[in-house]
């Protein structure tokens, strides 16, 4: 359901540029946080809503971004404090120099991405000469990858990957016959699945635990000169997931109004294949020492691939608690 407006992501950019020649704001408690469409990071319009930013002294703005091309500029120059976005880009910004720290896990996918293909193809093995569609912007790219090198005796370079750009238009281009298989989500998934003849989920995220996780990250300096408010959003956070548990109908609704062509029923049907970290979960994360294992695999991975700078995550991690 990570939706891309086109129109939306023009605006996006001439916003960024704006951001940009701003520089700091003048307060510390004006903070803005961005992130694209989905459902992942919903729940933060649940604690803009119900006030949780406001009655900790936070004057909160969420800027819906599409285009997270911007975002290691964005949180580099401290023109948006926080980015939430998959773990492995974030471990990929700050790898090759993003002035960001993490800060705590948001979601993670059980199910909610899939490699969808025509009927002929069974296994990763039959994608060999097929066409697939996928965005490699995307975190469902780490997820396909691993899959590849995991259960299959292919590499990417025997399959005619069409890099889209943009996961809606992969999960289009399979429905309309003009490639064989797609990484896709909601709704895209379903509707694929449904609207044709022998569309099958080959693997889905729930096949490959901890692909893809979704994070939120902060500007160093921002979060060294304003540790209360650091604070003050992760207990946000935690304080919406607990009220997600307990009034899911009204969550659902709080969580689709901050974002275009989104319905609360659009939320429901993600968050089935969602599971959302709220305080106990990160806890654990940190404690078991399982969510820098993770990431150390996500930050080996692309740099065995060339496209990170460093796989040494010690100061990305140094404020998580």
């Amino acid at each position: 359901m990570k939706k891309r407006f086109f129109s939306l992501m023009l605006v996006c950019v001439m916003v960024a540029a704006m951001f940009a020649g701003c520089g700091k704001k003048s307060k510390s408690n004006d903070v803005t946080m961005g992130f694209c469409t989905w459902t992942g990071y919903a729940p933060m319009f649940i604690a803009l809503e119900n006030g949780y930013f406001s009655d900790a002294g936070i004057n909160m703005t969420i800027q819906v971004i599409e285009d997270e091309s911007t975002y290691t500029s964005l949180i580099t120059q401290g023109s948006v404090q926080f980015i939430a976005t998959a773990q492995d880009p974030n471990i990929k910004m700050f790898a090759n120099g993003a002035d960001s720290r993490y800060l705590f896990t948001m979601d993670t996918s059980n199910g909610a991405d899939a490699l969808v293909c025509t009927e002929d193809i069974q296994s990763l093995d039959d994608l060999a000469g097929k066409t697939l569609a996928l965005d490699k912007s995307a975190s469902s790219y780490y997820f396909f990858l691993t899959a590849l090198e995991k259960d299959s005796s292919l590499t990417e370079d025997d399959i005619n990957v069409l890099d889209m750009g943009d996961t809606t238009e992969a999960g289009l281009a399979f429905m309309a016959g003009n490639v064989d298989a797609a990484i896709m989500w909601e709704p895209e998934l379903s509707e694929a699945i449904e609207s044709v003849d022998g569309a099958h989920a080959l693997i889905t995220s729930a096949d490959y635990p901890n692909t893809i996780m979704d994070s939120l990250v902060v500007n160093t300096k921002f979060a060294k000169e304003n540790p209360e408010v650091v604070d003050a959003v992760t207990e946000a956070w935690y304080k919406a997931i607990d009220f997600m548990k307990e009034n899911p109908e009204k969550a659902y609704e709080l969580m689709a109004s901050g974002f275009e062509e989104v319905s609360a029923e659009d939320i429901e049907a993600d968050s089935e294949k969602l599971e959302f970290y709220g305080r106990e979960e990160n806890a654990e994360l940190l404690s078991s020492g399982s969510i820098k294992s993770i990431s150390q695999d996500m930050a080996d991975f692309w740099m065995n691939k060339g496209e990170c700078d460093t796989n040494d995550l010690t100061a990305f991690f140094e404020l998580a608690k």
